[in-house]
């Protein structure tokens, strides 16, 4: 078995057991946010190597999945954006892509970790390209609208939400959304209908209640605006006892 002992002569062998150690951290981490059974299968063979103390080889093993499989790239990506590393994201993205370029949710996930870092045209692209691999997913056309609104191109995230709620008449942050953009085109009717729509969706939905209360304040219509302000911080009170 291969010990791992200390001397000046095997500082750097030992930084690199020291890497390889850390990304089979990270792949647990991976793991468990959603393996594939088969790359949980070789994550298996990974930890038993490491527990028989085979540490080069765990290493070499553990390479060899990265290299090979687009799932395991992307979930790497989708667990360094969930600890809000968006900027370490794009890579893994990339490789899962480079692995499987017809992988619409490698696409989308590359789609948010660009709209995370403001990178707005090249989230819209990515978006783009999960859309005409999956025209059907309403999340990627509700993220394109996010984008566009980002870019203070309303009317074309409005025709991206409807698209989603077209695909998903359930999709209620797509309405709350679709409520945003309406107000900046001061449609302010319009928008409370869009917040309302959203809100009987998921009544728990506290943007849409407070945005509403925008709308509302812009009508004149203080009173309700006040109401639906006082459901918004309810809500988030509660969120925060949770």
């Amino acid at each position: 078995m291969n010990k791992l002992t200390y001397n000046k002569g095997n500082r750097g062998h030992i930084l690199l057991k020291a890497l390889g150690i850390a990304m089979l951290v990270l792949f647990i981490l991976v793991s468990q946010a959603g393996a594939t059974q088969d790359s949980d299968g070789r994550f298996k063979k990974v930890v038993n190597l490491s527990k028989l103390g085979h540490a080069d080889e765990a290493i070499k093993e553990f390479e060899k999945v990265m290299m090979k499989d687009s799932d395991d790239w992307k979930n790497e990506g989708v667990a360094l954006d969930n600890l809000n590393k968006s900027y370490k994201v794009i890579n893994p993205h990339d490789k899962a892509i480079e692995i499987n370029p017809q992988d619409s949710a490698g696409w989308y996930n590359k789609g948010r970790a660009l709209y995370k870092l403001n990178k707005y045209d090249e989230a819209i692209k990515a978006y783009d390209k999960a859309i005409e691999i999956n025209p059907q997913n309403s999340d990627s056309w509700n993220n394109k609208g996010r984008a566009l609104y980002k870019l203070n191109k309303y009317d074309e995230a409005i025709k991206a939400y409807d698209k989603a709620i077209e695909i998903n008449p359930q999709n209620s942050d797509a309405w709350s959304n679709k409520g945003r953009a309406l107000y900046k085109l001061n449609k302010y009717d319009e928008a409370i209908k869009a917040y309302d729509k959203a809100i009987e969706i998921n009544p728990q939905n506290s943007d849409a209640w407070s945005n509403k209360g925008l709308a509302l304040g812009k009508l004149k219509n203080h009173e309700d605006a006040m109401k639906a302000y006082n459901k918004a911080i309810e809500i988030d009170r509660q969120k925060s006892k949770a």
